[in-house]
């Protein structure tokens, strides 16, 4: 990590007086712009705020199946934003369903010049920034139209005010070596060749390195580096009855030269596709309500859905008369200053945590808005005592923390957390964990307890499964959809574990998190890679930020699980080619086709025939 470096206040006053130079030709064509459009002026509507923020990076990507890659590029981008802000801190034009909606003539590119023309940057900032500006007078004059026919419940400022920060690093370097991570993705793909029942595997790597410059018309300044570098594998296959199983592994940090070395990371996609090819024959689960055990790695995947994402006070935008937008609720903003977890338990989100000696994934210097973000108790001795803000002012709170970490919707960041640390006192042994388990199976006279290693999320379902969650999870009474369990077991009162599939948590919320009755001392960071799409879904959205959460195994009193009544796809009538040149005839340790062919109701096909 480049070394932080803030500027002291005398010189931060010099340079807002104009008598300090950044140095850098981005941030002083950007400031220069900012002067000039501040007089503009339309039937007396002048900018109050304007904001321009540049991405300057170097994206590598390659993807690889069964040891062949599938392609590798290198793009080089510069990727310009322009806010312009009418009216004034207390009403503006965002906040409304109007905001982002105005179209009009487009002269500005969102293609700039990749080689640094002072003249040409400062004409493309101009003509953004005139488009912006008659799209926020549009956007100002539809909201005081809406008011007139409408009651707010509750009014708020549309901006709260921020002192100027300035902050230059030194910009990123791009390093990534396009030949050797090929071979890398290539052989790391071709571990799947030893695994015949998985159907369709990948093994995709990628290293964002950029440059992140900010300046608004208060007078903040930053150039911060951002890099965010990952390896992804996953693999469906299909099950005996027809179901799509699916796995994945996923590792993160902010060079390639420090994610887990090679050798690691093939054992972790062994172990992956041994599993999925045992949940190929493991039997469905049944309806289940009561104790489960979720291992370090999937409480952390929990919490982050159950409680990461819900730290946000939402703000319902201005609508149309008869029209409300209403967003969905956080169940946290309602619990201020009352208990959500046990008295046990604390959590603490710190932008420069750091984990066995690096920092982790979700450390950042700034976020979206220019706000450096602070080290915040969230919970302390399980009682809630705040939520994560940006600059846009909500119920009770107006100033951001520095939060706003990503583009939202109606004009405002995106408020999502940096490293969540759940910290727990008295944590016992993971197998302390599992006899507690087992000894409330035995007290519930339950038949087996349940035991979960592992959830989708991030996802790597497809859209129509995701559909199909967000509507079970809604009928079940969840506000907000929650993931399915990849790796999950029945745990019998000897200790004996079997995989199930074909299982769903069902009416999962915050309550549920008062109910964990003990922690585990085996704490171990989730990394992952956070976006705007449900269940952040792999590969959606345009902005993705890094994220983390620290959090030990849990063990729940009573979790409610539910079996899916859902159409499946039938599957392929004809066994797989072998990926073995020793399965001569198409059976040995290929799929076999019998199965496969008694499933669809035909007769069976030797696929070596």
């Amino acid at each position: 990590m480049n070394r932080r470096t803030l500027l002291t206040l005398p010189a931060l006053g010099a340079l807002l007086r104009g008598q300090a130079k950044m140095d850098d030709p981005f941030l002083e064509a950007m400031a220069s712009e900012l002067t000039r459009s501040l007089r503009l002026s339309i039937a007396g509507e002048t900018p109050y705020y304007i904001e321009y923020m540049i991405e300057d990076g170097v994206n590598f990507s390659c993807q690889a199946t069964l040891g062949g890659l599938l392609g590798s590029t290198v793009s080089t981008y510069r990727l310009p934003r322009v806010v312009v802000r009418v009216g004034s801190y207390e009403f503006d034009n965002t906040n409304s369903v109007a905001t982002g909606q105005a179209r009009g003539a487009r002269y500005d590119s969102n293609r700039w010049p990749l080689e640094f023309n002072r003249q040409q940057i400062q004409q493309d900032l101009w003509l953004a920034t005139d488009r912006a500006y008659k799209a926020a007078v549009q956007e100002i004059t539809w909201k005081k139209s809406a008011l007139q026919n409408i009651t707010l419940s509750e009014k708020f400022n549309d901006f709260a005010k921020q002192a100027p920060l300035v902050k230059l690093l030194p910009p990123a370097k791009p390093k990534a070596d396009e030949k050797k991570w090929g071979d890398v993705a290539r052989r790391l793909s071709a571990v799947f060749s030893a695994f015949p029942k998985v159907l369709d595997s990948r093994v995709e790597i990628e290293d964002s390195v950029s440059t992140f410059y900010f300046a608004n018309s208060e007078g903040t300044r930053v150039r911060v580096p951002e890099t965010v570098c990952g390896i992804r594998a996953r693999a469906e296959a299909f099950a005996a009855d027809g179901a799509i199983i699916r796995n994945h592994r996923f590792f993160h940090a902010f060079r390639l030269d420090g994610l887990p070395g090679e050798a690691v990371i093939q054992r972790e996609i062994e172990a992956m596709a041994r599993n999925l090819t045992a949940l190929a024959d493991a039997p469905v689960g049944e309806a289940y309500t009561g104790p489960v055990l979720f291992e370090a790695f999937a409480a952390g995947q929990l919490f982050a859905q159950v409680f990461g994402n819900q730290l946000q006070a939402p703000r319902d935008p201005v609508s149309q008369p008869g029209r409300p937008v209403n967003l969905p609720p956080s169940e946290l903003e309602s619990r201020m200053n009352g208990r959500v977890l046990p008295d046990f338990v604390d959590v603490i989100d710190d932008p420069k945590a750091m984990w066995n000696g690096r920092p982790l994934f979700g450390c950042n210097e700034a976020d979206y808005e220019g706000v450096v973000p602070e080290k915040l108790t969230l919970v302390e001795k399980g009682t809630m005592k705040a939520l994560l803000y940006s600059r846009q002012p909500v119920r009770g709170h107006e100033g951001s923390n520095g939060r706003g970490r990503m583009p939202g919707g109606f004009g405002a960041a995106a408020v999502v957390p940096t490293n969540l640390l759940v910290q727990c006192r008295d944590g016992v042994p993971r197998a302390d964990l599992k006899k507690k388990l087992l000894e409330l199976v035995k007290q519930r006279n339950k038949a087996y307890g349940i035991l979960v290693r592992r959830m989708d999320y991030p996802s790597s379902a497809s859209a129509v499964e995701l559909r199909r969650l967000a509507q079970a999870m809604q009928g079940s009474g969840a506000s907000r959809p929650l993931s399915s369990p990849l790796e999950i077991f029945r745990v019998y009162p000897d200790g004996r574990e079997e995989a199930i599939r074909g299982v769903r948590f069902r009416g999962i919320n915050v309550r549920l998190l008062r109910d964990i009755l003990a922690a585990g001392n085996d704490a171990e960071p989730m990394e992952y890679m956070l976006n705007t799409a449900p269940l952040a879904l792999m590969g959606a959205g345009g902005y993705v930020v890094g994220a983390s959460v620290v959090c030990p195994s849990l063990l729940f009193d009573e979790v409610e699980m539910e079996r899916p009544q859902e159409e499946r796809p039938r599957p392929p009538v004809v066994a797989p080619p072998p990926l073995d040149e020793r399965a001569q005839n198409g059976r040995g340790n290929a799929i076999d086709g019998e199965g496969l062919a008694a499933a669809n109701g035909v007769d069976a096909v030797d696929s070596g025939a």
